[in-house]
């Protein structure tokens, strides 16, 4: 996919990244509308460190309890 004018936010993300294993873990949220590229940009800024672990958590509309739920065995997953 061809990215336009989207540098600042893959700087962005790749900053974070840098903090988030420098410094204190992150998290990031990444929203918009559905099918504007949320995912190929996410991937885009992290295909520079594919060796850099990450957890791509994708969501739907779920209560706050659910989603809590839902993230907590994703990351109990990625830390077997």
């Amino acid at each position: 996919m061809k990215f336009y004018n989207r540098e600042f936010e893959i700087a962005e993300l790749r900053r974070i990244r840098e903090l988030a294993f420098t410094r204190n873990s992150r998290m990031t949220v990444v929203t918009g509308r559905r099918r504007i590229g949320k995912t190929s940009l996410i991937k885009k800024a992290l295909d520079d460190n594919p060796d850099s672990p990450m957890l791509y958590f994708f969501t739907a509309r779920k209560t706050e309890t659910a989603l809590a739920t839902d993230f907590v065995r994703a990351k109990s997953i990625l830390l077997v």
